[in-house]
């Protein structure tokens, strides 16, 4: 016998070729907030043309967030909210990557909410107050790795503080969700790895905290996992093979944010989160990949079997003399075949050993690791940074 808890509410339109589809689609809203990044990459590429030209198709008028930063502040929602306060917008548009949803998702807690955002912050400094509801909410995907498409989170930093939290509540589950997977077609070589490896942590992660609990959890972690481990080198071989954009935006972007949905990650992610509010240019699959194999040779005597039933999903068969392999080994296979250790090193982004401390001591502390369905503690968090450090 199995059970099954679900809400996911988010409509999704997923194909190739349907960012046209927002031209006719019933919008949440008469003004929309259209949050992109800083860099101008969304008007270089003339994706974001093609967004406003369909809103204005579908009688939509707009007005453009550019502020966005690749891990997202809470001044610049506090800015975004009060820019969609001036020109009267009532509902948000995340157009690109995870940074410009996750700042949509915030901005639209912000637009229907009193004080700063911090005062809605659930781990760490924050107050913790309620969230009576919050502005509607479109995604427009242009990476597939966070699942923020699908999901109910964002996850902010705090400059002050340093603190990168999560946001968990169902009223940014997004109202809808546009995936077009043509649109990854110009994700670039690395972002393309960092994200894809994004994805299959929160699946594997997701796996794991599951315990076999609820049903549609495996089915679908198990379904991404595959995906991820055949497209991905794929995908990042040729970032135009459309046919693996699409399946790795259904890992991603539908799976991985389904399972997020029902089921929380693990430390892992809460770790990567510390080193990302530390040291804020560090993109976040970045700091998954800095301590990704370390961790999992951490772990994997806390839950072996999940861990070789997941390397059985990658085609690794268990080894009976070391519980637990399974997974580490699949992982290790993956970031060889992709060569994606190339692309980082903890030195490269300056972080040294005097820094492990503060961050094994913000993880517990402040992130918070409180849901863990395993003990991990500050002195394994400090030998995982110095068994991963280059």
């Amino acid at each position: 016998m199995f059970t099954i808890d679900a809400y996911i509410p988010a409509r999704v339109i997923f194909g190739a070729g349907r960012l046209k589809e927002l031209g006719s689609v019933s919008l949440p809203g008469k003004k929309a907030l259209i949050c992109v990044t800083q860099d101008g990459l969304m008007e270089k590429l003339g994706i974001q043309k093609r967004v406003t030209d369909l809103l204005k198709e579908n009688g939509t008028e707009y007005v453009v967030f550019d502020r966005v930063q690749p891990n997202p502040t809470q001044s610049g929602v506090m800015d975004a909210a009060a820019l969609a306060e001036k020109e009267n917008c009532d509902f948000v548009i995340g157009l690109g990557g995870g940074s410009s949803v996750d700042t949509a998702k915030a901005t639209a807690i912000m637009m229907k909410n009193p004080g700063i955002l911090w005062d809605y912050a659930q781990t760490g400094t924050g107050k913790n107050l309620p969230v009576s509801c919050a502005a509607p909410i479109v995604t427009i995907s242009t990476t597939c790795g966070t699942g923020t498409e699908t999901d109910p989170y964002c996850v902010i930093t705090n400059e002050e503080t340093k603190e990168k939290l999560d946001f968990a509540m169902d009223q940014i589950f997004p109202a809808l969700s546009v995936i077009d997977p043509e649109l990854m077609c110009s994700l670039p070589h690395k972002l393309t790895l960092y994200q894809g490896f994004d994805a299959l942590f929160h699946l594997a992660e997701c796996y794991i905290t599951n315990e076999h609990q609820n049903h549609l959890v495996d089915l679908y972690a198990v379904d991404g996992i595959k995906m991820v481990a055949h497209n991905l080198p794929l995908a990042a071989k040729d970032g135009n093979n459309l046919e693996a954009r699409t399946c790795m935006c259904y890992a991603a972007d539908i799976l991985a944010g389904y399972t997020q949905a029902m089921c929380s990650t693990t430390s892992h992610h809460i770790i990567a989160q510390t080193i990302g509010g530390q040291f804020p240019a560090i993109v976040h699959g970045e700091s998954l990949l800095m301590i990704a194999e370390s961790y999992y040779k951490k772990v994997k005597h806390l839950r072996p079997a999940l861990l070789d039933e997941l390397g059985e999903v990658c085609g690794v068969r268990r080894d009976g003399k070391d519980p637990g392999q399974g997974f580490v080994t699949a992982l290790k296979q993956l970031m060889d075949v992709t060569g994606v250790r190339e692309l980082y090193s903890m030195t490269d982004e300056g972080i040294t050993e005097a820094d492990f401390q503060t961050i094994a001591d913000v993880t517990v502390d402040n992130t918070g690791i409180a849901f863990e369905k395993y003990e991990i503690t500050k002195t394994d968090i400090i030998q995982i940074l110095e068994e991963s450090y280059r």
